[in-house]
């Protein structure tokens, strides 16, 4: 990815009637995005219910975007877990299916301080030679980084690089 501009639309996490993600809402809605001009996509956000999500589900809403997005503009991830580990394999997946970002979300176990959030970031960007950026939503989330906190982040792990 040569440089983040423009308008990215948040997919949402689209059912049927019997509960299962409906592939062809999700194929019809970034065919509708895409026709309206947006400069790139992201997925598996607040808007996509991401932490309502399994694991498959996760993956499945990875592969289908990656799919249809087909590289017509940048698409990027969101990664959720409550381990680093989870995380990693999330970012492997995203890597694997041609994510150009991933969107790191903290995780939603326990109440740290900044600087193990900032470790735990750290230690999934370090995994990854993709572009990363933090979800920094306490409002929502019930945690979150200081602006300080992330210029000290930012400086440490060189590819997050946005927030």
């Amino acid at each position: 990815m040569t440089g983040f501009h423009g308008i990215h639309a948040i997919l949402y996490a689209l059912f049927d009637d019997q509960e299962r993600l409906d592939r062809a809402a999700m194929r019809h809605q970034v065919e509708v995005c895409i026709a309206a001009g947006f400069h790139g996509m992201a997925a598996l956000g607040h808007a996509t219910e991401v932490l309502k999500l399994s694991e498959g589900e996760r993956r499945t809403v990875m592969d289908w975007v990656a799919e249809d997005t087909a590289g017509r503009v940048p698409l990027a991830l969101t990664i959720c877990g409550t381990s680093v580990a989870e995380q990693v394999a999330q970012v492997k997946h995203a890597e694997s299916v041609g994510a150009d970002w991933v969107i790191l979300q903290p995780p939603m176990v326990g109440s740290y301080g900044a600087a193990e959030y900032i470790r735990f970031f750290g230690r999934v960007a370090g995994t990854t030679n993709l572009p990363v950026a933090i979800q920094n939503a306490p409002a929502f989330m019930g945690r979150g980084l200081s602006s300080a906190d992330i210029v000290d982040l930012t400086q440490q792990y060189p590819n997050i690089r946005l927030i």
